[in-house]
């Protein structure tokens, strides 16, 4: 259909977002990673990457004149999480819960009892499964000027 350029995201690491990390917690510390995010999520995540990284190559070989650049959200916001001092695992908008995700399915954002935080910018998730604007310029720079697109999208 005439595209030359196209992104194709990898899936996040969904053993990391608060939403799983309250709904699934384990009493065992083995199903943690060394970041406290769920193995077993971030397993599924990571195939699912995997082949999507293959589908794309396969792509690539069949389509000589367009460039199919992977975008790996997957270390993108892994490595986001490592910096705590610029996002947390605590979600902007919430109601407590469990945890110190500050994540209660039974009060999600916008129902009753839950509030949004004044510094969204701080925050990686807004509601427990959703990244917050901050999050996403970040990621979008990533794609753009940094090393989480392959190739790069601005190279």
């Amino acid at each position: 259909m005439g595209a030359v350029d196209v992104v194709v995201p990898g899936v996040l690491p969904i053993g990391c977002f608060p939403l799983y990390l309250t709904l699934y917690p384990s009493s065992s510390k083995d199903d943690y990673d060394e970041i406290g995010c769920l193995k077993s999520y971030n397993n599924l995540s990571s195939y699912h990457n995997e082949l999507l990284r293959q589908a794309v190559s396969g792509l690539q070989s069949k389509h000589a004149g367009v460039r199919l650049m992977y975008a790996d959200f997957y270390a993108q916001v892994v490595d986001m999480v490592r910096s705590p001092e610029t996002f947390g695992l605590k979600v902007c908008c919430g109601a407590g819960g469990q945890g110190s995700y500050n994540y209660n399915n039974n009060a999600r954002c916008g129902m009753s009892g839950s509030s949004a935080c004044g510094d969204p910018e701080k925050y990686l998730v807004w509601d427990g499964i959703h990244l917050t604007e901050a999050a996403y310029r970040s990621i979008a720079d990533g794609w753009l000027k940094g090393t989480y697109c392959s190739p790069g999208s601005l190279r």
